[in-house]
């Protein structure tokens, strides 16, 4: 794991959008874990706490930016990268994802074209495993993301048993692992405070 010393480390939003707990909650505790023993300046939400209405399709103008839509839109660009954490809602992204990526994009500003984004996507059927990163990814490049590091696939079968939390070299720990690196790898875009 790359160290940064003092407070010099990138500053990191974890943004898990499942309020459940679980598998997407034991993924995020770990690597916020990882991330904050190697100086990085983590901040985790969750997506259940920024409730948005469904920007409907066909309207004539644009809706008011909602507050928790720019709220969301400040925190993506305030930090040099982003561990998305998203599940699998057959074979795709749940409406909610798509939903709060599309009312960021909305937001002035381009909040979604400054961080490196780190995808981590969850599924219990092995079919779906490679379909939601790839959407996800499609729908991130047209809302202005410019660079996606990586993604990483999980069962959630992996996860509820807190295996995220068993030995160095189970393949889970490892995935961890090489997430966190990445994420360290992200380049500060701002001097710390």
């Amino acid at each position: 794991m790359l160290t940064f010393p003092g407070d010099v480390g990138p500053k990191l939003l974890i943004l898990s959008t499942s309020g459940w707990p679980g598998s997407e909650t034991a993924l995020a505790g770990a690597v916020s874990a990882e991330l904050a023993a190697s100086n990085a300046d983590v901040t985790r939400i969750s997506l259940a706490d920024y409730p948005l209405p469904l920007l409907a399709p066909g309207q004539s103008s644009l809706p008011a930016l909602p507050a928790n839509a720019a709220k969301l839109a400040s925190l993506v660009a305030r930090h040099d990268g982003i561990l998305l954490l998203c599940g699998e809602r057959n074979a795709s992204l749940p409406a909610a994802v798509k939903n709060m990526i599309d009312w960021i994009a909305l937001a002035p500003g381009e909040a979604w074209s400054g961080p490196t984004i780190v995808l981590a996507t969850f599924t219990g059927d092995k079919a779906s495993q490679t379909a939601v990163g790839e959407h996800l990814r499609t729908v991130l490049t047209a809302a202005g993301v410019t660079e996606i590091s990586g993604t990483f696939v999980f069962r959630d079968s992996e996860l509820c048993g807190n295996e995220a939390a068993g030995a160095a070299d189970a393949p889970v720990s490892i995935r961890i692992r090489a997430m966190s690196d990445m994420l360290m790898r992200v380049r500060p875009r701002y001097l710390p405070a």
